[in-house]
This record gives C-alpha cells, structure tokens and sequence, in this order.
C-alpha cells in the first residue's frame, strides 16, 4: 500500500514539475517580449503614441500568457489521471484510551488486498494487558488470513472468507489465551469493512458499529450482540429500559469468548458508496458518549475538514462528554479528485 502511494505522488511530482517548466518558460516568454518593445518603443518621438502602443502589446502579451496557462492548468489534470467523474476515498483514523482506563484496548487500522482496501475495529475485553492483546491478536490474525487467502469474488465469497479469518483470530486468541493465566478470559470484539469497487462489504462480532449516512440522517448498519438486545428481541424489556439496564453493555458474541461459540455476523448484501456519504465504523466507547444526532452534528460541523481530523473531532467530543471507554474510529467517505489514506 505504501509503495503504491508513493509511486502514485512521485508520478504527481514529476507532471506537476513538467507543468510549471511550462509556466516558467512562457512567463520568460511575456517578460522578454515586453521588455524588448518597451526598449523598442522608447525610441519613438512621439511619447503618446509610445505610451499606447506599449500597454497595448504588453496587455496582449499577458492575455496570451493566461490563455497558454489556463489550457496547460488543463492538461495537468488530465495528466495526473484526475478527472471530473474520478472518485476516491478520504479514510481517517483514531484511537484513544480515554479518560478512566490506564490503557488502550482497542486495536484499529487500514490494510490492502490487491486493489481492495480493508478496515478493521477490534475492541479488547478481559482487563487492560488481556483485552489489548486480545484485539492485537485478532486485528493480526485477520490480516495474516486475508494476506494469505485472499479475498475472493463477489459476495458470498468475501463473506465466506472474512468468516474464515474471524475463525482463524478465533483461534489464534484461544490459543494465547490459554498459555498465560494472566490473560485467561480475554476476548474481543471485531468489525471488518472491506472496500471494493465502491462497494461496501462488512462483518462483525460483538458490539463495534458500522453507520452510514450524511448530514441529514445516520443510520445504523450493524446489530449488536449484545445481551440487551436479546432482551428485546425476546419481548422481555423495553428500548427505555434497556438505556438503564445493568448489563446493557454486556456482549453475547466476541473473538476469543469461552462463553459462547463465535457466530460472524455478515452483511445481506454489499453496500454502494456514495459520494459525500460517511461510513463509520467505531467501538462502544464513542457511541456510549455520543448520541447519533451529535454524532451527525460533528460530522456536519467538521464537513470542509479531512475525515482524519473529523475522527480526532470526535474522539476529542467523547473524551469531554466523560471518556468513560476506550475510543476507536474509522471514518470513510468517498468523494471527487482526492486520495487520502490515513495509515497508522
């Protein structure tokens, strides 16, 4: 991925240098000229005519020279491969451990497969050295299982095996868990997002979140498992109780459980990316903080900024609502002539 992007800014680089070798040659061009007839032009008799002719000729010499950079400024574009229908993805990225625990449990970040771009939010359950390297281990292992296997072609085959690499952190947690007793009990939760062909696809494990949506509306795409919503499901609570229940933060699914048996949850069908639509994906210590409409009101009042400092917006909102958690975000949208991909 690195490599790729930068081989993309030293191609950038070298056409925007072509181009202003350019700029600089017709601009040598126009101060030559217009010097050269002033020096002609003062030869004249008669001053007024003099004066005429030279702001007649340099003005034209000018109006030339922003025609020429007005069609080089053209071609630069379309030498850069940027064009009007182009679109790219603006993904930022940030994690923080808030304000109460010592360390950050939370494990993010942004990889490739091939042309396919990948997302991953991985929340650490069990205490601070089990839970972080609970979501170490599973953000890991699904890179080492995507890396090796690949991803496959359309929809039931990217589930099948992002399903797979689900299974593969499984274990791998399993097994570390059960060399130390110190991290005996550790879990965590795991949200993939993978980008292909502005498409959308995505599975889960747990409680980190997937929305989507604009200024207007932000609407959730995953489903927690979570023991509350098996209460409501089963018709036992209402949604009110359920924002004051006990245990409304306590997960029925995750990476790693001894508990219950991992179930991935993945998505019915991919997702079209639209331009200037955000996808965020984020672990329960932002959303316990913020609600959806502040959420949206951030995103709203952020819009001219990158999606990086649009995560850091965010994550710094949950901190001062309480930081009751570790924060994780991953914003993506997709929008028109610009690439910029957060790596950490």
């Amino acid at each position: 991925m690195r490599s790729r992007i930068k081989k993309h800014y030293v191609t950038k680089f070298i056409t925007l240098y072509r181009y202003n070798i350019h700029i600089y040659i017709s601009n040598k061009i126009t101060v030559f000229y217009c010097k050269n007839i002033t020096q002609y032009l003062s030869l004249s008799r008669k001053s007024e005519i003099r004066q005429i002719m030279k702001q007649f000729f340099c003005k034209s010499i000018f109006t030339i020279s922003i025609i020429i950079s007005m069609f080089l400024n053209y071609n630069k574009s379309n030498a850069m491969g940027i064009t009007e229908r182009d679109k790219t993805y603006d993904i930022g990225i940030c994690t923080d451990k808030g304000k109460v625990n010592p360390e950050n449990e939370d494990t993010c970040g942004i990889f490739s497969i091939g042309q396919d771009i990948v997302c991953v939010v991985c929340d650490g359950v069990g205490g601070s050295a089990a839970g972080s390297t609970a979501s170490r281990t599973a953000f890991g292992a699904v890179k080492e299982y995507l890396e090796n296997n690949g991803l496959g072609s359309g929809l039931v085959e990217i589930n099948k095996n992002l399903a797979a690499s689900f299974t593969f952190a499984d274990k791998k947690v399993r097994e570390i868990a059960a060399s130390d007793s110190l991290l005996k009990g550790m879990a965590t939760t795991c949200l993939v997002a993978v980008i292909r062909n502005d498409t959308l696809y995505y599975a889960h494990a747990g409680d980190c979140r997937l929305y989507t949506g604009d200024f207007s509306k932000l609407e959730q795409m995953t489903e927690d498992d979570s023991y509350i919503n098996m209460l409501l499901a089963d018709g036992e609570i209402t949604k009110r109780e359920a924002k004051r229940h006990p245990l409304r933060r306590a997960i029925i699914n995750a990476i790693g459980s001894k508990s219950n048996e991992l179930y991935v949850n993945s998505c019915e069908n991919g997702v079209p990316i639209q331009d200037d639509t955000y996808y965020l994906m984020c672990s329960d210590g932002l959303y316990e903080e913020l609600s959806v409409k502040r959420i949206r009101k951030i995103i709203k009042q952020n819009a001219k900024k990158d999606s990086n400092s649009i995560s850091k917006e965010l994550v710094q909102s949950a901190n001062k609502a309480g930081g009751n958690d570790n924060i994780s975000v991953i914003l993506i949208r997709r929008i028109k002539n610009v690439i910029q991909l957060n790596l950490q």
